[in-house]
């Protein structure tokens, strides 16, 4: 199962950084904060819902300060364009087919995770309460 998630990390970094070739770098980190973002605003709803904890009040500078810490964070451990290289070569011989089927499932995987935190808040409202 973990080398799978794996494989379509990979996979993902390779199917984004090679989009087109308008700094790439930058769109790969662009598309895995967003998604990592969204993922954690989605564990928080969903924790909040569970433990039944409001969100602590922030002013603009705490939230300033804790986006630029998360987003630091994930440029140190997600930012490394040497190891995408041994990605490139894993995935370069890909078939049509298989590139078709694999951009499906990242496009897929990007909407998903962008929309989650809208779409779990109103199903949450509309089935259980």
């Amino acid at each position: 199962m973990i080398s799978k998630i794996q494989k379509f990390y990979r996979y993902l970094v390779y199917r984004i950084y090679h989009i087109n070739n308008n700094d790439p770098e930058m769109k790969v980190m662009m598309f895995i904060c967003i998604i990592h973002t969204c993922h954690v605003i989605s564990v928080f709803f969903i924790l909040s819902i569970i433990f039944n904890f409001d969100y602590p009040d922030l002013d603009k500078s705490e939230l300033s300060l804790l986006a630029l810490l998360f987003f630091a964070l994930q440029f140190l451990i997600f930012f490394r364009p040497s190891k995408w290289k041994t990605y490139f070569k894993e995935f370069e011989n890909e078939t049509k087919e298989e590139r078709r089927k694999g951009s499906f499932l990242v496009w897929g995987y990007i909407i998903f995770s962008s929309f989650s935190p809208i779409y779990i808040p109103v199903i949450w409202d509309a089935f259980f309460r």
